[in-house]
């Protein structure tokens, strides 16, 4: 067997092992198909839940997210919603921002493994209202998890009071800075980052009261107050709460008024 046979062999022979050590399985969701990666209990449940977990940002995705439009999906985890707004509507630019290393691995994994690298795009950061560096403080490791908090100062808790078992650094962008350096404007967005939704919305004004800004699908935890003050900022960008979903998650819409 000559070398060029031999490389062949291993490389075929690495494909099939990938296969074995991280299945894939296909997402069927309202015509969308797609596949993700499945091999730990967390990332089984993102899978196996899917359609039934967050309906109403799938809804979202559908009503409000149009061909032409670009959509950045912040706190994107492993890219289940960015997959499923990349396949449903082909004409859509897909900005997925994820910090956390893992999920970012299997982020990029599953945006490659759908042919989807020309649609949406990955970039390791995470928001705030500051551009440096920081930490984000982790609560599970597990490829998936999620519930984490970014913080400058060293935290033992997150901000869902989860205890913290590790701390990685990573670079901080505000929304207005990160769309000035991708001289892009969005229509849609979705806040899903379990306890810092107001600092991003702090750092993301100039975008919010973009004309062309649309809409936003925003997870809020912390209560009442975190609330009231991300309804504040919201309003002051002139949008206007449409729903909120406490029924079956933290999730509320905004709308341009």
């Amino acid at each position: 067997m000559g070398a060029a046979a031999g490389w062949r062999t291993v490389r075929n022979l690495s494909k099939r092992l990938v296969g074995v050590i991280a299945p894939r399985r296909t997402v069927k969701c309202r015509g969308v198909r797609f596949s993700m990666q499945f091999d730990n209990p967390i990332t089984q449940y993102r899978l196996e839940d899917y359609s039934r977990r967050e309906p109403e940002t799938l809804d979202w995705i559908d009503r409000w997210v149009k061909d032409g439009d670009t959509f950045i999906d912040v706190g994107a985890n492993v890219g289940a919603f960015s997959l499923y707004a990349a396949m449903r509507h082909p004409g859509v630019r897909v900005i997925a921002l994820e910090p956390e290393y893992a999920n970012l691995h299997l982020l990029r994994d599953n945006v490659m493994k759908n042919g989807l690298q020309d649609r949406v795009e990955v970039y390791a950061v995470a928001l705030g209202k500051q551009i440096g560096i920081s930490y984000l403080h982790i609560q599970d490791a597990t490829p998936g998890a999620a519930l984490h908090t970014e913080s400058k100062e060293r935290l033992t808790t997150t901000r869902t009071h989860k205890p913290v078992i590790w701390r990685e650094g990573v670079c901080t962008f505000t929304l207005d800075a990160l769309c000035e350096e991708l001289q892009v404007t969005p229509q849609c967005l979705k806040i899903d980052v379990d306890g810092t939704e107001p600092e991003i919305l702090q750092g993301a004004t100039r975008t919010l009261r973009a004309p062309v800004f649309r809409s936003l699908i925003v997870e809020m935890f912390g209560g009442p107050s975190v609330r009231a003050s991300c309804g504040e900022l919201l309003r002051a960008a002139g949008l206007r709460r449409e729903w909120a979903a406490p029924e079956t998650s933290e999730n509320e819409l905004w709308v341009r008024t």
